[in-house]
């Protein structure tokens, strides 16, 4: 048989057959904008290569995003985003025929946005795949973003680009992976060093995650707000708590049990209004742990306490769909002492069973 058609053809970021996932700006729709933690471009395709073009804010001239790279699910390719229009070639000699490319943002929002101008294939566009109809919010900090995932706590490339930018990764991340095992889209709305009431460090950004979530980029102040009608998640899991409960990076009193329960109810009260069927689970912390950095300190147990106070007060009215969930502590082994790929694989081994059966997946 003569060989299939490979020229090379281009489509814009507006062809109707590329698929966008996550919290993406399409003000203007030949640049989706997008800046939070795993947003997923796909395209299937018929021919035999794929160039993806990006663009990036190479914020404060210092800062790239990464994204990996793949096509049919097969090897992973890491870019580092340049700040100009740039085409990336992703494969070029594979075999002529049905294949499907998959582009996901590893790095989180405060290193910035990045703009899809468009893809090239030799070949000819193909309707995407379906998207799951199962979906799942991940609302964290930078345990959710995958940050440090990729690098051993302590390793050089935990100081490359800053804070080892390159290492972290939210497809790797638990949320991701569970969302995958259960067949689900997927949607991270998670900020490194964030918290419910209070974050890591004021000195930066002292906004804590009720302040942000609503917003399409949640890293900045001026910020078009995110149309919460455009993913209505069947679940949704929080994994908040842990800079709240920790020492932080300056003095300050202990988080108490009552005020992190009553945000906490304040918050799920917030997301009701949005998602009124959604369950909610609310996941202990894998990082938190009694006993430090004073021995008085029982941060991974107040934390607990907390979410055990949260579900009983949504059960004592009437709400069932309001769930704690208790993973087991991870050792962090990677930069920053965050849980690394593995611990991460475990957190969904354990978080995958508790969605399933009360989702009913």
């Amino acid at each position: 048989a003569p060989p299939g058609d490979t020229t090379e053809r281009v489509y814009d970021a507006d062809d109707s057959n590329i698929q966008y996932s996550g919290r993406v700006d399409f003000s203007d729709p030949k640049k989706p904008r997008f800046s939070t933690p795993g947003v997923t471009i796909q395209a299937s395709f018929k021919g035999s290569s794929v160039a993806v073009t990006l663009d990036d804010e190479h914020k404060w001239d210092k800062y790239f995003n990464y994204f990996d790279v793949s096509v049919d699910d097969g090897p992973v390719t890491k870019i580092q985003v340049q700040p100009e229009a740039m085409e990336y070639e992703i494969a070029s000699d594979l075999p002529y025929g049905e294949h499907t490319v998959t582009v996901i943002k590893r790095t989180e929002a405060s290193i910035g946005y990045t703009e899809l101008l468009g893809f090239k294939f030799g070949g000819e566009i193909q309707p995407p795949p379906q998207k799951p109809s199962r979906k799942i919010e991940f609302i964290g900090d930078s345990i959710s973003c995958g940050s440090g995932i990729d690098a051993p706590n302590g390793s050089p490339q935990c100081e490359e680009d800053g804070w080892g930018q390159p290492y972290h990764n939210a497809r790797l991340a638990y949320g991701p992976l569970v969302a995958r095992q259960l067949g689900a889209e997927y949607h991270v709305t998670a900020v490194s060093g964030i918290g419910l009431v209070r974050n890591y460090s004021s000195e930066y950004d002292a906004r804590p995650m009720p302040e942000v979530y609503g917003l399409l980029f949640p890293e900045l102040t001026d910020s078009p707000a995110w149309d919460t009608a455009r993913f209505v998640p069947d679940a949704i899991v929080i994994a908040l708590g842990t800079n709240d409960f920790s020492p932080g990076d300056s003095e300050r009193p202990r988080m108490d049990v009552e005020t992190y329960a009553e945000a906490y109810i304040d918050f799920i009260d917030t997301l009701r209004g949005y998602y009124p069927d959604a369950h909610i689970f609310c996941m202990s912390s894998p990082m938190l742990g009694d006993g430090w950095p004073e021995p008085t300190d029982m941060s991974a147990t107040d934390h607990r306490t907390s979410l055990t106070r949260v579900e009983e007060h949504f059960a004592a009215n009437n709400d069932t769909r309001v769930h704690k969930v208790f993973v087991s502590k991870a050792t962090g082994k990677g930069c920053g002492t965050h849980p690394d790929a593995t611990e991460h694989e475990t957190m969904a081994e354990e978080l995958s069973p508790v969605l399933q059966s009360v989702m009913g997946w």
